[in-house]
């Protein structure tokens, strides 16, 4: 049973919120100035920290965050700062048809650890779906997002690993690997925990 996002931003019951962006994602901003440009869309945005991040680092970039929660959605626009970014309640599993195929960048954090596992096929094939020919993934991916297993709600909720990124990604030749590092900057605990993946989409047409 799927989370009710919308009670979690009205209890405020948001651990996954850190109140900025994602450490990992600024460092990328500034050390690839000039890389990130023209729509981008950001998955499950939250309150809209790294969409900020990406609209203040990248002025030629246009960042849309979208979210299922209409609570965040409201919060991401009374915080907008920048004026190239943009928020819209959607859900990635049903992208709305002019969302489809229209951005040069995705970007993940916090989506692909928060939804169930069983629904990562299906992330895949919704990202593929939302980018243009050759477009981009930057994932910012939870190997353990946990310290110990006393920690059930610090942290977002599904780990991954290597081989299984590498099994969804890659399979049937829908993206290629471009790059994969441990990123240095990351919220307080997640060292060496965080894996930093750029996927570009490739020509080949999704498998049914």
């Amino acid at each position: 049973m799927e989370p009710d996002w919308n009670e979690r931003y009205r209890q405020g019951d948001t651990p996954w919120d850190k109140g900025r962006a994602s450490p990992a994602l600024v460092a990328w901003l500034n050390q690839n100035r000039g890389v990130m440009t023209g729509p981008v869309l950001i998955p499950g945005c939250g309150t809209g920290h790294d969409v900020r991040a990406i609209a203040s680092a990248e002025p030629a970039s246009f960042p849309l965050g979208i979210d299922i929660s209409e609570i965040a959605v409201r919060r991401c626009r009374q915080q907008k700062t920048c004026g190239n970014e943009g928020y819209r309640k959607a859900n990635l599993f049903a992208l709305p048809e002019d969302l489809m195929g229209t951005f040069n960048w995705v970007v993940e954090h916090t989506c692909f650890c928060a939804i169930d596992p069983e629904k990562r096929h299906a992330y895949v094939s919704a990202v593929a779906a939302s980018l243009k020919p050759e477009g981009l993934l930057l994932g910012i991916f939870y190997l353990n997002p946990r310290s110990n297993d006393d920690q059930p709600s610090s942290g977002p909720p599904h780990g991954t690993t290597i081989k299984e990124l590498e099994s969804l990604f890659l399979k049937n030749n829908i993206f290629t690997i471009t790059k994969m590092m441990t990123p240095a900057a990351c919220y307080p605990e997640r060292e060496g925990r965080e894996r930093l993946v750029v996927l570009r989409k490739t020509s080949k047409r999704l498998a049914d």
